[in-house]
């Protein structure tokens, strides 16, 4: 896990504050919850592991699903708890001791690859998320992306003190399937701005392509 030190001045007041604020961070969020309900029909009760200050929970709330989050950061949590009143505990997923089949659900976003030790977290995860109809959501930092063969130490995903690790469209599945996890797909993450034209029109079908090509920046997987 990462260094207390390094989870407490995560969200420093004026980071939260833009946050709160960014219109860039919605049309993200929103981004990722359209495509979750494409992959998970039915609503239910959801987990966002790594919540940061709740933005992703808050969303999904106002589309009816009933939100959960936990977030090592006390000012991250805290934010969400006062501002958003949302149910998000601070601490990580194990000191939480969800029940067992407990969540429709999973959803950790730039996660993953902050974490030290991988295979007890997704235990954890397979054991609290509901057997056969629940849906694990992980999105990382696309190791063999475009951007990062191109750019090598300069791409911006490069952070040697707090990822620990790089996936890609192959590794990312594969490890999933070891933990039990099945019906494993790909997402397709779509660019979003908050100014439409030509030039975010063609941007965007680039990004697409490279998405298909499995070189986008980002990758996003979906498992049962």
């Amino acid at each position: 896990m990462l260094e207390d030190e390094y989870v407490e001045t995560y969200y420093p007041p004026d980071k939260v504050e833009r946050i709160h604020t960014d219109n860039m961070e919605w049309l993200q969020m929103a981004e990722r919850l359209t495509e979750l309900e494409k992959q998970h029909q039915r609503k239910g009760r959801l987990l966002d592991v790594g919540c940061g200050i709740g933005t992703f929970l808050r969303l999904a709330r106002e589309q009816n699903w009933e939100s959960h989050g936990v977030e090592p950061s006390k000012s991250g949590s805290a934010f969400a708890q006062e501002m958003y009143k949302l149910d998000v505990k601070c601490g990580d997923i194990f000191e939480a001791e969800f029940p067992s089949a407990h969540f429709d659900a999973i959803t950790l976003y730039h996660v993953l690859e902050h974490i030290s030790e991988l295979n007890p977290l997704l235990s954890e995860l397979r054991r609290v998320l509901k057997p056969q109809t629940g849906t694990l959501v992980i999105e990382v930092p696309n190791g063999e992306s475009l951007q990062s063969r191109v750019q090598k130490a300069n791409w911006p995903y490069v952070h040697p003190r707090d990822h620990l690790y790089y996936f890609s469209a192959r590794s990312l599945p594969n490890l999933l399937r070891k933990h039990g996890f099945q019906n494993i797909t790909l997402g397709k993450p779509k660019r979003v701005s908050p100014i439409a034209g030509v030039s975010f029109a063609l941007r965007q079908v680039a990004t697409a392509a490279l998405v298909r090509f499995h070189l986008g920046t980002v990758i996003r997987v979906y498992a049962s």
